[in-house]
């Protein structure tokens, strides 16, 4: 079987998160450093993505909350300084449709983007509650994947990709969430992405689901398959996936 690396992609950072945020219930009166989370994933002559990182501070500011993104942090710098051209990327995939991932689609002019039918009809018409995240034309913002939304190819459920690389449907922190399960020669990691935003999610005795999510019967039984899965965990938002270039 093909086998690849995984590289996280820094593309910003918010300074100051309130740390229920990411761990429900959790951690009142904590603020964290917390990355915005890209992966580059290469082997078997190939190069794809996984998410594209917010948009600029300015929109980031303006619709949810400060955010840092120094130039190198751009994604088409990232990419540039990892010697990548957006180009030479056939393939992009969508873990969910919230802000903070899908705000460079435009960049991978060549691309196909890949996400599930659930995400695609819930970030068009998500609850109110949620309509921030989503950059909802409810609040009267234009969403930042629209301009890419005719190269989307929509899947339902689980699906192998190419010899390696398997989509698993993780519904809970949006309904049409997906993980990537990717092999590598030391066997499948699991970019788990915002499924679980820190390592502390999964650490503990109990599991502990993203403070914003849509389904916690679903969470629970997502959490299950990952259990089940038993891959390295790969998180969506913590600083220490950043102690390594490359995975594994």
């Amino acid at each position: 079987m093909a086998t690849y690396t995984i590289r996280p992609i820094d593309a910003g950072q918010f300074l100051d998160i309130e740390k229920p945020v990411l761990t429900y219930m959790h951690g009142f009166g904590q603020v964290i450093r917390s990355p915005i989370l890209m992966w580059a994933i290469e082997g078997a002559n190939e190069r794809i993505i996984v998410d594209t990182g917010p948009g600029n501070p300015e929109r980031a500011l303006k619709y949810h909350r400060e955010m840092a993104q120094s130039e190198g942090q751009r994604p088409d710098k990232a990419l540039e300084n990892m010697g990548w051209n957006p180009d030479d990327v056939n393939l992009v995939i969508m873990t969910h449709l919230h802000w903070d991932h899908c705000g460079n689609n435009g960049i991978f002019g060549k691309a196909e983007f890949v996400l599930q039918e659930e995400e695609m009809r819930y970030a068009i018409c998500p609850l109110p509650i949620q309509a921030v995240p989503y950059e909802s034309f409810s609040i009267g913002a234009s969403p930042l994947w629209l301009d890419t939304m005719c190269r989307f190819k929509i899947i339902r459920g689980d699906k192998s990709l190419a010899p390696g690389i398997r989509l698993i449907h993780l519904p809970g922190h949006t309904p049409g969430f997906q993980g990537v399960l990717v092999e590598t020669d030391q066997g499948p990691y699991l970019i788990a992405g915002d499924c679980i935003p820190l390592y502390e999610n999964w650490e503990g005795a109990n599991r502990i689901p993203h403070g914003v999510h849509s389904d916690l019967f679903a969470y629970n039984r997502s959490f299950d398959r990952i259990d089940e899965i038993g891959a390295p965990i790969l998180p969506g938002h913590d600083m220490r996936v950043l102690e390594k270039s490359i995975y594994p």
